[in-house]
């Protein structure tokens, strides 16, 4: 747009405002305006109308706040304050005024912009267990997000075609950039295929449930850290269709984002985490498209921003250059991966789970855990607490083991499917177990390692006590269990043993079984 609103000349008047100010920050998108004044935040939607996105009018403004309120209060009540007025006022615009409306914004608390999380990670001060609690953040709004109606538009096959298609319609590009435009044109054909492949994938997925009220717009840029815990904010307010989507589509928009800042362990982290909370290893047959559409987003408001009259010719540059990476990282996802099992083998203390984690982030690898499991198919919660004593019985009988491990065959295949390695922790400590797996192996015509963990029984011991008092884990084997394992775990067969990796977890070698792995299974690291 070339007309900027007069209002704006104003912003560093102190007289705007219905509170003190501090230090005046702005900062500006291509759909939004926002206004930094120490304590308070004011956002305010621009005048414009791109299809996908309508606030032309003040009216639509108005609602558009409104609704941003609504839904960022289901993940950050405390940042969100309401919706204010910018009046006209007889001695200038003011914020909460009387006059006749000028504009309508959301007043946020400010927090600190190096609190974002782009800019935590730029600074590398995001552990991994700081990832795995946003991942649990991300799968507690899902869970409570309201669900579509299988009959609702939302989550329609075609739908979900004509989002991803509108996203490359803005990238066109001039006969001299011509590597780009050979891009566009394979993401193309490549979405229309897979989405012709998947069409039943994805009408199966609404009629499941699995099309939510979502946040719609899940990168770093909207995620902060407050009080040392994740916030996501910022959710897509403006068209519920791009936000009443599938929940794994969510999800890629966070992991695309980690993978094109190059930071592949942690997008693998956050969604192993992420699967281990909703269970959704179903959804792993649309993740690769959905990471392709996130992708293409970017690049489409790159495009966006880029066109518009106030960018200076560096900031077009730059922006460019930013959809040049996007669509690049777009083609690049459209490769395969190289579908493989890892049997994860030892007793209880052990450190398979530790090791497997290690691994499914580095390989990288889809882990499913049968402690997990094991209690989500007898309806206790995933979370690592003990079971109530009741439940605890039942989740180590002989019946409920069997049907432990039958239920790790089907998500193992369900990922190879897919098109994924996957890591099936769990102790595999009887060879009827171990031979189902290699069975499956030979189905699904896929290489199968074990890696077989190890300790000292002193260790193993010390290790399932402190588990237990910590009540952190999904695991509730206490040292009856371990004492009953030492007595009835069967050896690996000598066909066994030619396919078993050797790991003592009491040693810090995880990079040299890494690559061990890679060279038995004839991978290679993939960077998405």
């Amino acid at each position: 747009m070339s007309d900027r609103p007069s209002w704006l000349n104003e912003i560093r008047n102190p007289g705007m405002y219905p509170h003190a100010v501090t230090q005046i920050q702005f900062i500006e998108t291509h759909i939004s305006w926002v206004i930094l004044t120490g304590d308070w935040a004011y956002k305010l939607k621009k005048p414009v109308n791109f299809g996908f996105v309508d606030f032309s009018t003040l009216e639509l403004r108005r609602l558009a706040c409104l609704e941003e309120i609504r839904l960022n209060r289901r993940t950050a009540p405390r940042l969100y304050d309401g919706v204010v007025l910018l009046a006209a006022e007889p001695d200038g615009p003011r914020f909460d005024g009387e006059g006749p409306a000028i504009e309508y914004a959301v007043r946020m608390r400010e927090f600190a912009q190096e609190d974002l999380l782009e800019h935590c990670l730029e600074r590398h001060e995001l552990s991994m267990s700081f990832i795995e609690e946003l991942a649990r953040a991300v799968a507690a709004l899902h869970h409570q997000a309201a669900v579509a109606t299988p009959e609702s538009e939302y989550g329609d096959p075609v739908l979900i075609r004509d989002n991803v298609l509108n996203c490359l319609s803005p990238l066109q590009f001039p006969p001299d950039r011509s590597l780009l435009a050979s891009q566009r044109n394979a993401c193309q054909l490549w979405v229309h295929s897979e989405w012709n492949r998947l069409f039943e994938t994805f009408a199966a997925r609404r009629k499941q449930g699995w099309v939510r009220e979502c946040h719609g717009d899940l990168h770093l840029g909207n995620l902060v850290r407050i009080e040392g815990r994740p916030v996501l904010f910022d959710c897509l307010e403006f068209n519920p269709t791009l936000r009443w989507i599938d929940v794994i589509s969510d999800l890629a928009f966070l992991l695309m984002d980690l993978f094109h800042l190059g930071q592949d362990s942690m997008a693998w982290r956050v969604l192993n985490e992420w699967l281990e909370q909703t269970g959704d290893f179903e959804g792993l047959h649309v993740l690769k498209f959905y990471l392709i559409y996130r992708a293409l987003v970017r690049a489409k408001v790159a495009a966006l921003r880029a066109g518009q009259a106030e960018i200076t010719a560096p900031e077009a540059e730059r922006l460019q250059g930013l959809l040049a990476n996007y669509l690049c990282l777009a083609q690049k996802m459209t490769r395969s991966f190289s579908p493989a099992i890892i049997v994860m083998h030892g007793l209880s203390g052990s450190g398979k789970t530790f090791l497997a984690k290690q691994l499914a982030a580095s390989l990288p690898a889809i882990q499913i855990r049968s402690d997990v499991e094991r209690k989500r198919m007898l309806g206790s919660e995933v979370a690592g607490r003990d079971s109530p004593d009741q439940d605890r019985n039942r989740l180590y009988t002989m019946e409920a083991t069997r049907r432990t491990y039958l239920r790790l065959n089907v998500l193992a295949e369900t990922v190879l499917t897919a098109g994924y390695p996957v890591i099936m922790d769990a102790a595999f400590l009887r060879q009827a177990d171990r031979t189902e797996v290699m069975a499956m192996a030979n189905r699904c015509s896929v290489p199968c390692l074990i890696v077989s963990c190890h300790a000292p029984e002193s260790v193993l011991r010390q290790r399932v006590v402190q588990r237990q008092r910590q009540g952190l884990d999904a695991s509730d084997a206490d040292a009856n269990v371990l004492t009953a394992q030492l007595d009835g775990a069967e050896p690996l067969t000598l066909a066994e043993r030619e396919v078993t990796v050797e790991f003592d977890t009491t040693s810090d070698q995880c990079s040299e079984l890494l690559q061990t792995l890679l060279t038995r299974l004839g991978m290679t690291l993939t960077p998405a």
